[in-house]
């Protein structure tokens, strides 16, 4: 239960401002992140089905309350007696893992499954607690700047329940609220929350999902993997810019032959659970081809008609298409990626990332090398805060937009377990140019991550 008091405190923490506007008209865009002249909903002093003092949004309560409800039957699951049959199965031994302690890490996240069941299939526990520090070492046209700290980089627990052969529920908040030099634990917003429905096959497509709620937007190729699966401590700065904020909106998923494909329609409107459709619209599409031979091509597109100047905007540029292939090529991994979009201002921004890895010792010790080229019009790039942009601010150096940027990392990645623990160490080499900036600078990663 200590779970649905988490994500029910009435003392809920304001957006941090500063996250990075990507729009090539400042003061025109609504940054993301920060304040905006459309107030975001908040979820402060809420009662779990009680009154309400502030207005909120039918599908946020219903949504929010579907969640508290799957993590209600999560722990009711877990300890629940003879005399709920539905649950029995759960007392069942699993069978052994012979020892292996990754699995029964995974494990401690499966408290039900029985897929006889008519009513609950499965329910499952997650969790995510990543913690990163950094060294960086720079100047700017002539200012120098130089800091090193530490940041609870992801804090997450969510809950999924599948139920009436058909539907899942999924819900995952972030706990993190603080940021670079300033860690704190206390709800921030939902990383994804929504509901779905598996269609099974449909003529001639198989496993056609069909959902609404809060989700995470796939553009670029790193955006693909998951936080827990990234092989360097930070995505590229090229993905940054381009990955949307978490929005509101309906998924399509399905399968025909050897491409999986996934369309979206979502509001660009800005909340911390669901938002409302009273601000632009985007549409994405994304298909995922196995072209054989363990090869991989995977390609994205998003076009949104958002007025930044007027409308939130949680996508953050007019349009883009992005293009991904995946390769064995003996005994090395390599990710190639290419990415071309627009700004609202109408600017190019464009560019690449070559990421070779292979595995030094297996299932133990990675190495990953990664190269990424940015170029854009009209000093319309932005690099990451993390971390040139952090330490630049702390010791008062302007990091402002540029043309072109280069990046170059190299590190290792150590698994503690096969998967759910891993410790990383990197090295970042890079440099943004423009009239105004000129930024070379060095940044020494560590980071530990542990999910289940």
């Amino acid at each position: 239960m200590w779970l649905i008091s988490l994500l029910a405190q009435p003392s809920l923490s304001e957006s941090r401002a500063g996250q990075r506007s990507r729009s090539a008209l400042p003061g025109k865009r609504i940054p993301i992140g920060g304040a905006s002249d459309r107030s975001v909903t908040k979820l402060s002093n809420l009662p779990i089905g009680g009154s309400c003092e502030m207005w909120l949004a039918p599908q946020q309560h219903i949504m929010k309350n579907l969640l508290l409800i799957t993590l209600a039957l999560s722990t009711f699951s877990a300890s629940a007696g003879d005399g709920f049959p539905a649950f029995e199965e759960s007392k069942k031994p699993k069978k052994s893992n012979n020892g292996n302690w990754s699995e029964r890490f995974q494990d401690l996240g499966n408290l039900y499954k029985d897929k006889k069941n008519p009513y609950i299939q499965e329910v499952d526990l997650s969790f995510r607690a990543h913690y990163q520090f950094s060294h960086t070492d720079g100047d700017n046209l002539g200012q120098d700047f130089s800091e090193d700290g530490g940041e609870l980089r992801r804090f997450r627990v969510g809950a999924a329940i599948e139920f009436l052969n058909g539907f899942k529920l999924v819900g995952r908040a972030n706990l993190e609220d603080g940021g670079f030099r300033d860690d704190k634990i206390g709800y921030n917003n939902f990383d994804q929350l929504y509901l779905e429905y598996d269609f099974g096959d449909v003529g001639i497509f198989e496993n056609v999902v069909l959902g609404y709620g809060r989700y995470k937007i796939n553009v670029g190729g790193e955006e693909h993997d998951s936080s827990r699966e990234i092989k360097t401590v930070e995505r590229s700065n090229l993905n940054n810019f381009f990955a949307p904020e978490r929005s509101t909106g309906v998924s399509l998923e399905a399968e025909y032959r050897d491409v999986k494909m996934n369309y979206g329609i979502f509001t660009t409107d800005q909340a911390e659970v669901l938002a409302n459709w009273n601000a632009g619209v985007a549409y994405y599409a994304s298909f995922n081809i196995d072209a054989g031979k363990k090869k991989e091509l995977i390609v994205d597109f998003i076009y949104n008609d958002a007025d930044p100047a007027t409308e939130a905007d949680s996508i953050g540029y007019e349009w883009a298409t992005s293009i991904t292939h995946l390769s064995e090529i003996g005994k090395i991994d390599l990710f190639l990626n290419a990415t071309y979009g627009k700004t609202h201002g109408g600017n190019d921004v464009y560019g690449f990332v070559i990421m070779p890895s292979t595995e030094l010792i297996k299932n133990k010790l990675e190495a990953v090398v990664r190269y990424q080229y940015a170029n854009a019009d009209a000093r319309a790039f932005q690099i990451n805060n993390r971390n040139i942009r952090n330490v630049a601010d702390t010791d008062g150096v302007g990091i402002g937009r540029g043309d072109l940027n280069h990046t170059l990392y190299a590190g290792l990645n150590y698994f503690l377990l096969e998967e759910g623990a891993q410790l990383q160490i990197g090295a970042e080499y890079e440099t943004l140019t423009g009239p105004f900036t000129d930024v070379e600078a060095t940044t020494l990663w560590a980071a530990f991550k542990l999910d289940f």
